[in-house]
């Protein structure tokens, strides 16, 4: 009886361990829905890395939020640039990105902040820890590391674009993010540079208006680069540089500029304060239209406070 008793113990120790080794703290979120992934419990193919839409909120927030509103959306980890959070077991599914990627996925969200400093310990433990849940599975980084972005592009049943555009804002980009999490996976050490040089509010070498679908973005200017994912008709970028017929849209992100599907205006007068920024509701039920107008008939829904938007691109009315 007694030996039985032990064994239980260790049982029950080691199923606790193996919910909480990836955080320094387990908040689960009471009465969660234990629905399976689609091959079964615990049986993730990926994470799928996201970053929040309210600047400044650590991920204590996050798990209080979300505790309330599990019904429409939570993840399994939230980090800030203190600590990491469990909020829900990784043996089942979580609401973090649509059905496609949910019944798939571990999703782990990073908390944005404006402060260097603080991102670059975030973002350390971030990485590490998107590193952690792959290797524990065996799954590979090209294969099981997925964007919220890539989910829009790639599995729908989402429209976010994140984390990429946050990343970007502290001089990450989407190939460096991925190296990253590739040299933790493989028990390297992830530096952070220096705080990049802060750019003028009319920086840019113009834009790039999105004309097809499925158009490669590569992490270099060339057709040999690699994909680094697909974008799509009516997004639009800022263009920092151009080389050789290839437009840099910051960091090692590069388009063909081919008009056929790249509407391309030369030294335009970027407002880089506004575009790709996100706009995050202070009140619940804020209406958000398909048109610049302010007429009932062009309201196309609304958010609640906490939620938010990226903006496409500065229009005057």
């Amino acid at each position: 009886m007694k030996r039985l008793l032990n064994i239980c113990i260790t049982i029950c120790i080691l199923f606790l361990f193996s919910t909480s080794a990836f955080a320094d703290r387990t908040l689960i979120i009471p009465d969660l829905p234990k629905q399976p992934y689609r091959y079964g419990f615990g049986a993730y193919e990926g994470v799928v890395a996201h970053s929040t839409a309210t600047p400044e909120a650590p991920a204590i927030n996050i798990q209080k939020y979300e505790s309330r509103t599990w019904r429409n959306a939570f993840v399994h980890y939230a980090v800030d640039w203190d600590e990491a959070i469990q909020i829900a077991d990784t043996k089942y599914i979580a609401y973090g990105a649509g059905p496609g990627a949910n019944k798939r996925f571990v999703h782990v969200e990073l908390c944005e902040t404006a402060d260097y400093d603080k991102f670059k310990r975030s973002y350390d433990k971030y990485v590490k820890l998107l590193a952690k849940i792959l290797r524990d599975r065996e799954i590979s980084v090209k294969k099981g590391l997925w964007t919220h972005s890539d989910i829009t592009h790639q599995l729908g049943g989402t429209d976010h674009q994140d984390p990429i555009d946050y990343l970007r804002s502290h001089g990450v980009s989407e190939a460096q993010f991925r190296a990253d999490v590739l040299k933790a996976y493989e028990g390297g050490t992830v530096a952070v540079d220096t705080k990049p040089q802060e750019s003028s509010e009319n920086e840019g070498y113009g834009v790039a208006y999105i004309e097809g679908s499925h158009v490669n973005l590569r992490n270099g200017p060339s057709a040999n680069s690699t994909v680094i994912r697909q974008l799509n008709k009516p997004e639009s970028y800022i263009v920092w540089a151009e080389k050789d017929g290839w437009l840099n849209l910051g960091g090692e992100q590069w388009i063909k500029n081919e008009p056929s599907y790249v509407k391309f205006e030369k030294n335009s007068t970027v407002d880089s304060s506004i575009v790709g920024k996100r706009v995050v509701s202070k009140v619940d039920n804020l209406r958000f239209y398909d048109a610049p107008s302010w007429q009932d008939k062009d309201v196309a829904g609304s958010v609640d406070e906490g939620l938010g938007f990226t903006i496409d691109a500065k229009v005057n009315v």
